[in-house]
């Protein structure tokens, strides 16, 4: 019963998707967000605003990733995960070694990479 009383406030914490695969290495212990609306995005997202965008960014791959949900072939690592934009979505919990691999990538593009390349890929970072 408790659950179901946290539900709105869980769910209004949730950090929105569109599409592609997402990466929040801080947002619940490190989740892997999978969502499928044409829309080829595949980024890390530390928090509002500040984002790092892979080199695929845009490839067609992201376009309509396996999210694992019915009617494709289940994952028992993956779970429903509810979207604001109403598509399909899914996610897993980040290992912890993924979860700093995820974060050291991002530092060493963001911060101690050359001007140019932290224009192509980071936003938010100042």
């Amino acid at each position: 019963m408790k659950r179901l009383l946290l539900a709105p406030l869980l769910l209004g914490l949730i950090p929105s998707v569109n599409a592609g695969i997402y990466i929040y290495p801080f947002f619940n212990d490190g989740i892997e967000v999978r969502c499928a609306d044409n829309e080829p995005k595949h980024l890390i997202s530390f928090k509002a605003g500040r984002v790092m965008k892979f080199e695929d960014y845009g490839d067609e791959k992201y376009k309509f990733p396996e999210t694992y949900l019915f009617p494709e072939k289940p994952n028992d690592k993956y779970s429903y995960f509810p979207s604001t934009a109403g598509t399909k979505c899914s996610f897993r919990k980040l290992s912890k070694k993924e979860k700093k691999f995820f974060v050291k990538r991002a530092f060493e593009t963001c911060i101690a990479s050359d001007l140019e390349i932290r224009k192509k890929y980071c936003y938010g970072w100042n």
